[in-house]
């Protein structure tokens, strides 16, 4: 079952397209966090994996662990704002009216 907000149905395109570049906006900032630790977490994996210490190595798995979760929220929020800017795009084509669809023939 979907959940529509009151406040969402209420908004106007141009609200409707501001807040769909927002979002995305927001995501390219999740998504560029995301990679620069996941590469952080990649270097701190090859540093601590030089060593013979268990303990630094075990510290080397969890690090390489972290680095392939921050890819996976990086991939994910790209993702998330390529169907944001699909989702724009189709707001932005609608015409007056609301309906998208081609009359009837």
């Amino acid at each position: 079952m979907q959940h529509t907000h009151p406040e969402v149905i209420a908004m106007n395109p141009e609200e409707l397209s501001a807040t769909c570049q927002y979002i995305i906006s927001e995501l390219g900032r999740i998504e560029t966090v995301a990679g620069t630790l996941a590469m952080i977490e990649r270097e701190h994996y090859d540093a601590l994996n030089r060593f013979d210490d268990r303990a630094l190595l075990d510290l080397a798995t969890e690090e390489q662990s972290a680095a392939r979760q921050l890819s996976m929220v990086k991939h994910v929020c790209g993702e998330l704002a390529r169907r944001m800017a699909d989702i724009q795009s189709a707001l932005e084509r609608r015409p007056e009216g609301g309906e998208d669809r081609a009359p009837a023939h």
